[in-house]
């Protein structure tokens, strides 16, 4: 016996949107712990790469003529890399054919298309994957501007359109992200399989982890913090009534980029998405990938335009246990819907959120948004 009310989506003709937008390329994260990697030329480009893979723990082999090292390079070798397991082993001898065998990658630095193309196709030869510094005719994967709180990195890439873009926002998210996150990352990493262990998966695991989460964005991590942590996987770990709740939250005129954080916040905690046709792909893009998406109309359910159908499919997921977000386009706290909606939740007991959107509906005349507008004559009246 089903559960939960038939989705009103499947009677509808606007396709499901997308859970992923289109990719220009794949972004992959790759181990090369004591891991050989390949490296020819010894510009200071090319000691840029292989500080970088040392970092990563590889085994770094330089082929270049010791001549050809720059200062740079020489001084790089003599340092050693930030990995414990990283190191460089200098071939004083030009790259070749042979070089290649074992290698998890190859990167060249050539001085034109000619050596690029015999460097490239050897390596491809060889099956290693391969990357001509500044060739991108010549490169299997590229490298972006990275964010480095390791173990949590952050890669970002524009496919080669505008490094400097990526540049500048590497310097945006070097500044939101606190230094002591990479702590927090370290714990996590030494207490997640005791948490997997006592919290099955579901709501109570996902609520210790988020609860993590919002601690690494507003603390330093204390000595003792992970004693108490457990103490707390094990209060969660109590069995509790499966209770959900419901937050209705408004997408405002639209614009992904209007929507406030309290609202992002809860879409990226929800079980299940209900949402009218007026809402955008983009906004729908911010949500939780794992959670359901259910398109509904805003005016479902009988003649009389109410939304018996909607209201009683968030009561009966809510009661299921799920988060349960309302997604629906405008202000919801200015919507006669809503205050039907919270009526019909809370006789059943059940706990409702109400994220306002933002108002800011287009002038037909000027074109001015309703805040602009406020702005305009506030400033009028100053004058």
């Amino acid at each position: 016996m089903d559960v939960l009310p038939r989705p009103l989506s499947d009677t509808l003709s606007r396709p499901q949107p997308q859970r992923v937008a289109a990719l220009a390329t794949l972004p992959l994260f790759w181990p090369l712990s004591r891991k050989p990697v390949v490296i020819a030329g010894g510009s200071d480009a090319a000691a840029w790469k292989a500080e970088l893979l040392a970092a990563c723990g590889a085994e770094v082999h330089v082929y270049a003529p010791r001549a050809d090292l720059s200062d740079t390079f020489l001084g790089l070798i003599a340092r050693g890399g930030a990995h414990a397991c990283g190191r460089f082993i200098h071939h004083d001898a030009v790259w070749h054919d042979g070089i290649f065998h074992g290698a998890a990658m190859a990167i060249g630095d050539c001085e034109d298309d000619r050596d690029a193309q015999a460097f490239f196709e050897a390596a491809r030869a060889a099956g290693v994957a391969v990357n001509v510094i500044d060739r991108p005719a010549f490169c299997q994967f590229q490298f972006g501007s990275i964010v480095n709180r390791s173990p949590v990195v952050v890669a970002i890439s524009t496919d080669g359109a505008a490094p400097i873009l990526a540049q500048a926002i590497r310097r945006r998210i070097e500044t939101l992200l606190p230094p002591a996150v990479k702590h927090w990352a370290t714990i996590a990493r030494a207490i997640r399989e005791r948490v997997n262990s006592h919290l099955k998966a579901g709501a109570a695991r996902r609520v210790f982890w988020e609860r993590f989460a919002d601690r690494a964005f507003l603390e330093t991590p204390e000595e003792g913090v992970e004693t108490r942590l457990m103490g707390e996987m094990d209060r969660l770990s109590t069995p509790l009534p499966a209770i959900g709740r419901v937050t209705i939250v408004g997408a405002g005129p639209g614009d992904a980029e209007l929507l406030t954080l309290k609202a992002v916040r809860a879409l990226q905690a929800a079980d299940v998405i209900l949402f009218d046709g007026l809402i955008s792909d983009d906004v729908l893009e911010l949500a939780r990938r794992e959670a359901k998406r259910i398109l509904i109309r805003p005016d479902a359910g009988r003649r009389d335009g109410s939304h018996d159908d909607s209201h009683n499919m968030m009561v009966a997921l809510a009661k299921a246990g799920k988060r349960v977000v309302r997604l629906q386009s405008g202000d919801p706290s200015i919507d006669a819907g809503t205050t039907e909606a919270i009526t019909r939740l809370e006789n059943h007991g059940l706990r409702v959120e109400i994220v306002p959107g933002i108002r800011a509906e287009p002038s037909r005349r000027s074109g001015q948004t309703s805040i602009e507008k406020d702005e305009a004559a506030a400033a009028a009246e100053v004058a």
